[in-house]
């Protein structure tokens, strides 16, 4: 076949210029192969209109397709996520769906790890200040023996503060008792928490001030228990 013949389907389909289209019929009339395979496509190309029978559109077409196209927006997702999970399962046996769900959550879980850990670090480069310091001395000075003092720290880091109180020389504790730290502002009382000191008598706590937790006093009252709510023993130590 030489590149005349080659130009048969695409003269038959209308896509030659006048030019190339006068080459081909001149073509035609000598190859007998082209003249044979053009008459064939031609026949059968002229008889492609008999195989269709026209069929009149049903009433409801109309309806079918405007249904079709206002279909309403949370039809559409749901049919989709259906389409998705048909097509899951069938990739996936029930074990390996299993595994890899598994292992979705794994690197959620890690993702949100390691930007809690970039934020911690984050902060610790943050520099320490001490915003306040109060000294802390004895409630009653006139007693016997009572060299407890102390000291409470406001330590704040970026957005954080958090108050530090240390106490030396504090009476031994019986069974349940505690020391309960409170600060103190016009009157109102807030509950800073409790602790025990060690056997030297040396105590620490360490509370997280939120931006409500305002205060000039701090006192630190011996408690019977730590479910106290307001102050029910003594006063051992507090800021002047």
């Amino acid at each position: 076949m030489n590149t005349e013949c080659a130009n048969l389907l695409s003269f038959l389909s209308g896509e030659l210029g006048e030019k190339e289209k006068k080459a081909f019929t001149e073509h035609l009339m000598h190859c007998s192969e082209c003249t044979r395979e053009y008459e064939q496509m031609t026949e059968a190309w002229n008889s492609l209109k008999w195989d269709f029978e026209e069929i009149e559109p049903s009433s409801s077409l109309k309806s079918e397709v405007m249904n079709f196209v206002f279909e309403t927006d949370d039809e559409v997702p749901v049919r989709r996520e259906k389409n998705w999970s048909s097509f899951f399962f069938k990739q996936f046996t029930p074990v390996t769906s299993g595994l890899l769900l598994a292992a979705l959550v794994l690197a959620f879980v890690l993702l949100y790890s390691n930007i809690q850990l970039k934020k911690e670090l984050a902060a610790m480069n943050l520099p320490m200040e001490v915003k306040t310091s109060l000294s802390l001395q004895p409630a009653d000075k006139t007693a016997v023996n009572m060299n407890t003092d102390g000291a409470a720290y406001i330590l704040q880091q970026g957005e954080e503060r958090r108050l530090i109180v240390q106490i030396q020389n504090l009476p031994s504790l019986q069974e349940s008792e505690v020391y309960q730290v409170w600060l103190l502002k016009d009157g109102k009382r807030t509950n800073a928490g409790t602790f025990k000191p060690d056997e030297a008598g040396t105590g620490s706590l360490t509370y997280k001030l939120s931006i409500n937790d305002k205060f000039n006093q701090i006192g630190i009252t011996r408690e019977p228990d730590s479910n106290s709510t307001k102050p029910r023993g003594e006063k051992i130590v507090g800021s002047s």
